[in-house]
């Protein structure tokens, strides 16, 4: 299979994954329990007045015919009414993925910079005290539930020793501005613990990844040759070995990035972090089928687009697909 027929593939692949991900949350949020005009509407309200309600919003209408009408709106870009709030979803949707990426996407950041330099730095110095030392506490990391080291985190930092925030994202109410509400330093010092907790979960695959491969690369003979050479270990470590280890890390920072997503709920929630995970999870809550089906869309669609780009980035890195073979 060759490049432009593989892209092509994943392409289609991923549009489908798409519409196979709305119709799922399309039933999956219509067939749970519960009355979704309950949180709009008044207890004391007549029941010809509750039947107006259901009409306007469509909920009387079948199945299929809501369905036309959710992917026809879909498609357009609009995610409805919330339910809850009495705002467009797309309105509530917006400011909260920029805070999750504010927090999650630099996670990620850091955990790719910071990772694999961990993982060279192991590798290099293998089967010694600092390699056992440095696996045995990047799976300590990878192992513990995030919401236990973020919860212990709150424990120490933000009760017992009170030098960060045990949530939220400022002190007081919501800034106006980008510059006051993202480079602030009372947001700097919200972001700090759970940017903290969630850097050092996400780094542990990078790091376990390139002290792996980096294990390989360094009984290649071009580095035994360098070696010979005298060519000094600084430079075998970083310009040889490294940057030959690194290309498959690339490759996972892309899918780190979706599954970073995915997580959000759990992190957001546990942080009181007013993004699209902790979002979505109040929606489902308030039974607001709209918001939830909005902020589902939106992580799942995010998940599936960076594995896409995982897929169309190993287009380069992998020399398989680069003659033609798959």
């Amino acid at each position: 299979m060759g490049r432009t027929e593989y892209i092509l593939k994943r392409t289609g692949l991923a549009l489908v994954s798409m519409w196979v991900v709305a119709t799922i949350v399309f039933l999956m949020f219509r067939l749970i329990p519960g009355d979704p005009t309950a949180v709009v509407a008044d207890p004391g309200m007549s029941a010809e007045a509750r039947q107006r309600l259901v009409e306007r919003f469509g909920l009387e209408e079948p199945l299929y015919v809501q369905y036309y009408h959710y992917m026809t709106n879909l498609v357009q870009g609009d995610l409805g009414m919330s339910y809850h709030r009495g705002d467009t979803v797309l309105s509530l949707l917006i400011p909260a993925m920029i805070n999750t990426l504010a927090l999650m996407l630099t996670a990620v950041i850091l955990a790719y910079l910071i990772g694999p330099f961990i993982g060279a730095i192991l590798a290099w110095n293998r089967n010694t005290t600092l390699d056992t030392v440095g696996i045995g506490s990047i799976l300590i990391f990878y192992a513990a539930p995030v919401f236990w080291v973020g919860m212990l985190g709150i424990m120490v930092f933000s009760f017992q020793l009170q030098i960060l925030p045990s949530g939220g994202l400022s002190s007081g109410g919501a800034p106006s501005g980008v510059r006051e509400r993202f480079l602030s330093r009372d947001f700097l010092w919200h972001l700090a613990l759970p940017l903290t907790v969630t850097t050092l979960y996400y780094l542990t695959t990078p790091a376990l990844i390139m002290r792996n491969n980096m294990i390989d690369v360094l009984n290649e003979d071009f580095i035994q040759m360098a070696k010979a050479e005298g060519i000094a270990e600084r430079a075998i470590m970083y310009k040889h070995a490294a940057r030959n280890a690194l290309l498959p890390v690339l490759h996972y920072w892309a899918l780190s990035v979706g599954f970073a997503f995915g997580g959000s709920v759990v992190i957001e929630t546990v942080f009181s972090w007013p993004g699209v995970g902790r979002l979505m999870w109040q929606a489902v809550l308030n039974f607001d089928y709209p918001l939830a089906q909005g902020a589902f869309l939106m992580i799942a669609f995010m998940i599936i687009t960076m594995n896409l780009l995982a897929d169309l980035l190993s287009v380069y890195l992998d020399p398989r697909i680069k003659e033609g073979h798959q």
